[in-house]
């Protein structure tokens, strides 16, 4: 299947060049007339979305030094490229930013939520931005609850229980012992801004849960922004 996320056509791009010792980007991403290495191992025939997707992951990858030129060809030497030490621990992990590497120490079930939130966001298919809405929403669910589950909550010295909460622990206790963990030392003015982003993570989980449960299909753009949000919140938390 073609990679219909940055992310799944980064991690195809990486798998390819993981098992070459260099790669053209041409060669790699393909053109309308001959097909490219990356088709090649899916066994797809990109579309013009598809190739430019392809684009934009290899230029991703090397700013991230995931992959890097090897300089070593006469022509176009910055174009040909292998993967780094880096991409390849990349690979292994399926670890791709500082959020999946965040996520991945609360659990690693989490980056594939993450990403599953994606895909049905770019998906065609009937009722998948509802499904990428419960994604999402349940992306931010199993951070607070795995990243901070009650018992360590309610044996945090000073804790005292919510009334409005039927275990006595809300979502801002959690988001809380979350930025605790993550702000240790910081300075007040960062403490402040992690405040605010735990009050933007409960607007957007109470937002994907609307989009979620609504009867209309919402508009692309509303789940596309509200997982955008949802991804800048949690990493405001846990970076």
């Amino acid at each position: 299947m073609t990679p219909s996320t940055l992310r799944d056509m980064e991690i195809a791009t990486l798998r390819v060049l993981s098992k070459e010792a260099k790669q053209h980007k041409i060669n790699l991403i393909g053109s309308p007339y001959q097909r490219g290495a990356l088709e090649i191992s899916l066994d797809e025939a990109f579309t013009h979305e598809a190739r430019e997707l392809a684009d934009r992951a290899f230029e991703s990858l090397r700013a991230k030094s995931f992959i890097r030129p090897t300089y070593a060809d006469l022509v176009n030497p910055e174009l040909w490229v292998e993967i780094t030490t880096s991409g390849q621990d990349a690979l292994d992990r399926r670890v791709l930013d500082e959020l999946d590497g965040a996520l991945t120490k609360i659990s690693a079930h989490l980056v594939e939520l993450r990403a599953g939130a994606w895909e049905a966001a770019s998906s065609n298919r009937s009722d998948s931005l509802r499904q990428a809405a419960h994604s999402g929403r349940e992306l931010i669910d199993q951070v607070l609850k795995e990243g901070a589950p009650d018992q360590v909550i309610t044996s945090a010295p000073g804790y005292i229980p919510d009334s409005t909460s039927k275990t006595g622990v809300t979502r801002r206790h959690r988001l809380k012992h979350l930025m605790r963990n993550t702000e240790d030392g910081a300075s007040e003015s960062s403490l402040k801004i992690a405040e605010k982003a735990c009050d933007l993570v409960l607007a957007v989980d109470d937002r994907l849960k609307a989009i979620a449960q609504g009867r209309d299909m919402p508009p692309k753009q509303d789940i596309v922004d509200a997982l955008r949000t949802a991804e800048i919140a949690l990493r405001a938390v846990l970076l």
